[in-house]
């Protein structure tokens, strides 16, 4: 064995092996440790080689806007409110570049659930909460099962489905198949009624819940922006954050 080690052939052998060990180690630990490791590995290397760009974003949104970036809350992992960055005074392109510094940050993944409103939040019932096991994605895993007539529904259950489960290959694939999407022009069809509409205003749209409902809903989002914006402590943002998962009354 030690002779056979020595030769090319097993030195190739060698190193399949142990890419293998290795693949199935991340593999199991994947949804515990390696997704978070491999999240800020890539937003590192990804933030350095984009990094001329963001210097120019920024410059041109200070120019057009007065500050480089405008900041959104939305429900993070297990409710929490978050703020992500998108380029102040910039519409199209490289607006939504700066998410790469919020996966740096912890607050999004690279592959993950849909954003969501914390107005939408406060309409969801605990079932559907169990969506925000996870943190937001850049690339939205329902480019894998998703399809035009997919409801939101059947997005919370898939939503759940892959909090659950969370692989390193099916990651993969999901952004191998965002790429190909990207490259055939066929945008983000497979978001189906999630894609233009809100989840409040769909369920305005299908006499769910009333123009009323949905104005409770978005004062009690504003309510719980601004109780966090008055503390920043860690303990003030899980008890905002809980608050805002509660389902209006």
């Amino acid at each position: 064995m030690p002779e056979f080690l020595k030769t090319p052939t097993g030195q190739a052998v060698f190193g399949v092996a142990v890419a293998l060990i290795a693949l199935i180690i991340i593999e199991l630990n994947y949804r515990f440790f390696f997704k978070y490791l491999l999240d800020f590995v890539f937003g590192l290397v990804f933030s350095l080689l984009c990094a001329p760009v963001l210097i120019a974003g920024a410059v041109i949104s200070y120019k057009r806007a007065g500050q480089v970036f405008e900041k959104t809350p939305y429900l993070g992992a297990k409710g929490k409110i978050i703020y992500v960055r998108s380029f102040a005074g910039i519409n199209k392109g490289i607006k939504n570049l700066p998410r790469l510094l919020d996966v740096l940050a912890g607050k999004l993944s690279f592959v993950g659930i849909s954003l969501m409103c914390l107005s939408d939040g406060a309409l969801m019932d605990d079932k559907a909460m169990e969506r925000f096991g996870t943190r937001p994605g850049i690339v939205n895993h329902l480019v894998l099962r998703g399809d035009d007539k997919l409801t939101f529904e059947e997005a919370f259950a898939l939503d759940r489905r892959y909090v659950r489960r969370r692989e390193l290959f099916t990651d993969m694939f999901i952004v191998l198949k965002k790429i190909v999407y990207a490259i055939r022009g066929e945008g983000s069809l497979y978001l189906g009624e999630t894609r233009e509409k809100s989840y409040g205003e769909t369920l305005l749209m299908r006499g769910e819940i009333t123009g009323r409902d949905l104005e409770k809903a978005e004062e009690h989002a504003a309510e719980a922006v601004k109780s966090l914006s008055a503390s920043k402590t860690r303990s003030e943002e899980r008890r905002v954050g809980k608050e805002c998962r509660s389902r209006w009354s």
